[in-house]
């Protein structure tokens, strides 16, 4: 594994710290995209030259798409790809992705996939869980699952990895496929509170319980789902986080999304 110049790597116990020499860029303001790949998941942050893939969506090429618009032209580079957990829809357009770009460093939480399609996957560099960090600059992405218990469930997406972003003027909880079992564990273990949450499971109804809801009071909600059959998002959950007061941005009728702090609020953009 090579590591470039202005990125060291340097673990110490169950932190994982990131320290960027940022030059020019670093004033950017960052940006997160939930990308609008169907029936899957997938987010890119970006902070200055710093660039992080939380998942690669289903083996449809939409998320090859999704890169090239919010990546800068020519630019072939993804800091960390991290895959929440070894389903086909997160990590089935992953594999196109390695094709293309340079991934510095691959982790996951884990699990083993069981598709015919992961055996094409490469093997993580490392594999993460609950008290992990990635720190650069003045932002943090805590690994809050899986847990030691999490990590041994059958169930993939209740070993789902979940994390959680803060820094300046904006934080943010990607919940992969985690289900209200995983929720009532977190609410147990930690201050949930987020601007931006990145609802788990598709908005299945198996997920975003009106506890775990009120714990994190998210102004955004973003649910990354397409044409299905399962039902997603269901009704309850929309129905929770309108009565929350929450922003509903959901992928299959909105497209990609975008959000990025300016000026002390959050501005929202949407691309279909």
């Amino acid at each position: 594994m090579q590591w470039k110049s202005y990125i060291s790597l340097l673990c110490i116990a169950n932190t994982i710290a990131w320290y960027a020499a940022f030059q020019a860029g670093i004033e950017r303001s960052p940006a997160l995209y939930f990308f609008d790949v169907g029936q899957g998941d997938s987010e890119l942050l970006q902070f200055g030259p710093v660039q992080i893939l939380i998942d690669g969506g289903p083996p449809n090429g939409k998320v090859l798409e999704g890169l090239e618009r919010a990546m800068a032209p020519g630019d072939r580079v993804i800091d960390i790809a991290i895959l929440t957990h070894p389903h086909l829809d997160h990590f089935g357009g992953l594999i196109d992705i390695m094709k293309r770009y340079e991934i510095r460093t691959f982790m996951d939480g884990g699990s083993k996939g069981t598709a015919p399609a992961y055996r094409d996957l490469p093997e993580a560099d490392m594999a993460v869980g609950e008290g992990d960090t990635i720190r650069w600059g003045d932002w943090t992405l805590s690994i809050l699952a899986p847990d030691k218990n999490e990590k041994g469930d059958d169930d993939p997406n209740k070993a789902s990895v979940v994390m959680l972003l803060t820094g300046p003027g904006m934080s943010a909880l990607y919940m992969g496929d985690g289900h209200g079992e995983n929720e009532a564990r977190l609410r147990r273990d930690y201050a949930l509170r987020a601007d931006v949450l990145k609802i788990g499971h598709h908005g299945s109804r198996f997920s975003s319980t009106e506890s775990f809801l009120k714990e994190v009071k998210p102004k955004i909600a973003v649910i990354e789902v397409g044409k299905n059959s399962y039902g997603h998002p269901a009704p309850a959950v929309r129905d929770r986080l309108e009565k929350l007061g929450a922003k509903i941005y959901a992928t299959h009728e909105r497209g990609t999304i975008k959000v990025t702090p300016q000026a002390g609020k959050l501005k929202i953009y949407v691309e279909k």
